[in-house]
């Protein structure tokens, strides 16, 4: 039997990262010149739980490959599953 790819879970997590990244250093520069409350509670509020979160869905997209692996694995040798 085929493996399962898991090359698109990867690329999404990459990409993911890199968005991230990239927004961040976005962000770090609107923060430089907008320094009024309003910025302040748009970051408290809208971006405060985004880093944790994105965080726990690439850890998802992880656990999601590692386990596409290991069935993988146990499809091309069941009797690894007894072991």
């Amino acid at each position: 039997m085929k493996a399962f790819g898991t090359g698109p879970l990867q690329e999404t997590q990459n990409q993911l990262r890199h968005e991230f990244n990239e927004f961040v250093q976005q962000w770090q520069q609107t923060k430089s010149v907008w320094k009024d409350e309003p910025a302040r509670q748009f970051e408290e509020q809208c971006l405060a739980d985004l880093a944790p979160t994105l965080n726990r869905v690439s850890g998802a997209i992880q656990s999601l490959v590692e386990a596409v692996h290991q069935a993988d694995r146990l499809l091309d040798d069941p009797d690894e599953m007894v072991h």
